[in-house]
């Protein structure tokens, strides 16, 4: 299973010809033949956010084999060490990172986080990411 950050998702659904969205396509097509795909209801929050509409994206989800997935307990508290982590390095947001509660759900399944947010390694150094500086 690779778990999918929002930003991977709206480059496979919503299209786009950024170089970003070059690589997500390019990069999903390396892993269909041996992965399966998932995603949490935070991305889901953030499609919705973006104006997405939900039959919309469930029938893109379907196309792309993308399984959502609910955030578990342990997911949840890796979000939340990542966050007071960053609150200590001098993190301006109060509110909990929704990055993080992504993350944190990947780290929780032990599957690598699909993303363009390479950032996320800081704070989640054992978690495998698939970002275009590691999988060019």
């Amino acid at each position: 299973m690779i778990l999918l950050d929002t930003n991977i998702i709206i480059d496979l659904i919503g299209g786009g010809e950024h170089h970003g969205a070059q690589w997500s396509r390019r990069t999903y097509e390396r892993f269909t033949e041996a992965e399966q795909f998932g995603c949490n209801l935070i991305v889901v929050a953030e499609l919705a956010a973006e104006g997405a509409p939900a039959n919309e994206v469930f029938r893109r989800f379907d196309t792309f084999r993308i399984e959502v997935l609910e955030l578990d307990v342990e997911g949840a508290f890796a979000a939340g060490r990542a966050h007071r982590a960053y609150r200590k390095r001098g993190g301006a947001r109060t509110a909990i990172l929704a990055d993080f509660l992504i993350a944190g759900h990947a780290e929780a399944l032990g599957a690598p986080l699909m993303t363009r947010d390479r950032r996320l390694g800081t704070y989640f150094p054992n978690l495998p990411l698939i970002t275009p500086e590691t999988h060019p």
